[in-house]
């Protein structure tokens, strides 16, 4: 599932792929691509929607450093943006010392 997501989002920057700047025109075009990946991914529409619409914010907002290129500003604020819907943060897995996890029935021991 992930991999197929990952191809999908690829793709879909590659729209903005030797383009100047990032326009409305661009961005709406990636992030139609970027939403369908979603939904396909099994993504709840609602999630996708509210997702996408801050990705456009974020990026009509940005000023494309000459150093960077449109695709490369776009691709930073999906990451950007999926790793806040994740949660933001990483969590350890909470195990006591000298446990381990046994795979077959699945809890620690």
């Amino acid at each position: 599932m992930f991999d197929n997501l990952s191809e999908r989002l690829e793709r879909s920057f590659k729209i903005l792929k030797g383009e100047g700047k990032i326009t409305e025109i661009n961005v709406a075009e990636t992030l139609k691509d970027v939403r369908k990946a979603l939904l396909d991914a099994d993504v709840n529409y609602k999630v996708a929607k509210t997702f996408t619409d801050t990705v456009k914010e974020k990026a009509l907002g940005q000023n494309v450093l000459t150093a960077v290129k449109p695709s490369q500003l776009m691709v930073k604020i999906v990451h950007d943006e999926l790793t806040q819907l994740m949660g933001g943060a990483t969590a350890e897995i909470g195990r006591k010392a000298g446990s381990y996890f046994d795979v077959r029935s699945a809890r620690f021991r």
